[in-house]
C-alpha cells in the first residue's frame, strides 16, 4: 500500500492512526476528532443486502468484494486487467500518509526489485462472499504516486494530488496485531477475490460520472463497532456548475472546503454521505463501473457534500507518467497496469 521500506512498528502504528475521511478534513487527526461525521444516511453492508430492492442488492454484491480496508481508511480495486491478473488498487495519499513516501516527486516502485509490501490493516471481503470481515490480511504493495507538494499534509493535500496506486496479490496472513511483512509480490497466481460478476475484469471497469446520475459509495468507517463490515451510501452527482456554486456557499460559511477550488477535470461532487475511514473507498455507477475515490467531505445546509477524485483523471496522470519513462522503466511498470494503458 505504500512504500513502507523498512519502517518499524511504531511508525506503522502512527500511520494506522492517521487515516480516514471526516467532516471538513480528509481524515481524523489528534486535533480533528474521528466522531466528526458527515450526514447520517449510511447503511451497514449487511443491512444493504437485506433490501427488498433486488437490483440494489445485486449491485452491492457486484462491487463490495473489490473494496477493502487500508489501515483505518479504505481502498478499491480498480482493475485486474493486467499481465498477472493481480489487483490494481487505488486509495488516497492522505490514507497512506503523505510523509511516508520516500520521495515527494512522482514515482513508481519497481516491485520486481523492491519489497514494500505490508499486511497490517489490509483486508478484503471473504473470497466466498461471506459478509463478515474476518481477521485475514491480504498483502498489498505501493506502486505509483503523483507529485506531492512539500508543504502538503494529510489534512491540506488537494484532491489533485490525493491518490496513489498499489497492487494486491494472493499472500494472506491472520492478523496477530503485529507488523507482518509479505514476501515480494507474487505474480504466478491471479488474485482471488469475491467478484461474482467479474467487475474487475470487464472491458470497461471505469467510466466518467454523469450529472444527476445515482451513484453508490462503499468504504470502511473507522467506527468498526457500528459498521463492522463496511458501509454503503447513495446519492446523486452534482453538475460542475452546482459544484462551483457549492464552493462559494461553503466559503461564505467559513467552511475550509470553500478554500479549495473545484477542479472539474480532477474531481466531482456528489450528494453522498461519508464518515471517517471511508477515504480511498470507491464510488460506482448503477452498472458497477468505478467512477472515483472518496477523499474529502463536508455538509452544506444539512446535505452531505462528497469530493471524489475521478478515475479518468487518475488514468490520465498514470499514462502521462508512463509515457515519460525510459523503455527499461516502462517494462518494469507495464505488467501491473497493462490493461489500463489502452
Amino acid at each position: 500500500m505504500r512504500n513502507i521500506r523498512g519502517l518499524l512498528l511504531p511508525f506503522l502504528i502512527i500511520l494506522i492512526i492517521s487515516m480516514g475521511c471526516s467532516k471538513k478534513h480528509p481524515l481524523p487527526t489528534p486535533d480533528s476528532p474521528s466522531d466528526n461525521i458527515v450526514g447520517a444516511s449510511l447503511m451497514k453492508i449487511e443491512d444493504a443486502l437485506k433490501s427488498s430492492d433486488l437490483n440494489f442488492v445485486n449491485l452491492v454484491n457486484k462491487i463490495r468484494g473489490s473494496v477493502g480496508t487500508n489501515g483505518s481508511g479504505s481502498k478499491v480495486i480498480w482493475s485486474k486487467n493486467n499481465d498477472y491478473k493481480l489487483g490494481l488498487f487505488v486509495s488516497a495519499n492522505h490514507v497512506y500518509g503523505v510523509k511516508m513516501w520516500n520521495s515527494h516527486h512522482e514515482e513508481f516502485i519497481d516491485l520486481s526489485a523492491i519489497n514494500n509490501g505490508i499486511f497490517l490493516g489490509s483486508k478484503l471481503p471473504a473470497i466466498n462472499g461471506n459478509i463478515q470481515l474476518t481477521g485475514e490480511l491480504v498483502a498489498n504493495f505501493g506502486l505509483y504516486h503523483p507529485s506531492i507538494p512539500l508543504e502538503a499534509t494529510n489534512i491540506t493535500i488537494l484532491p489533485r494530488d490525493d491518490f496513489y496506486l498499489g497492487v494486491i496479490d494472493n499472500q494472506r496472513k491472520l492478523d496477530n496485531g503485529l507488523a507482518i511483512y509479505p514476501d515480494k509480490v507474487q505474480t504466478v497466481v491471479p488474485l482471488q477475490l469475491y467478484d461474482p460478476n467479474k467487475r474487475t475484469e470487464a472491458l470497461q471497469v471505469w467510466t466518467n460520472p454523469e450529472t444527476d446520475e445515482n451513484v453508490i459509495a462503499i468504504g470502511y468507517p473507522q467506527d468498526r463497532t457500528k459498521y463492522p463490515n463496511g458501509a454503503v451510501s447513495t446519492g446523486k452527482v452534482y453538475s460542475d456548475t452546482q459544484a462551483a456554486n457549492i464552493i462559494q456557499s461553503l466559503k461564505s460559511k467559513n467552511d475550509v472546503e470553500g478554500e479549495i477550488p473545484y477542479q472539474p477535470q480532477v474531481e466531482f461532487f456528489a450528494e453522498v454521505a461519508a464518515v471517517a475511514g471511508m477515504s480511498g473507498g470507491g464510488v460506482f455507477n448503477r452498472n458497477g463501473q468505478l467512477l472515483g475515490i472518496m477523499v474529502r467531505a463536508t455538509q452544506l445546509n444539512g446535505q452531505p457534500i462528497l469530493r471524489v477524485v475521478r478515475i479518468k483523471y487518475i488514468k490520465q496522470k498514470l499514462i502521462s507518467f508512463y509515457t515519460s519513462l525510459s523503455i527499461t522503466d516502462q517494462a518494469k511498470l507495464r505488467p501491473f497496469i497493462s490493461g489500463e494503458l489502452k
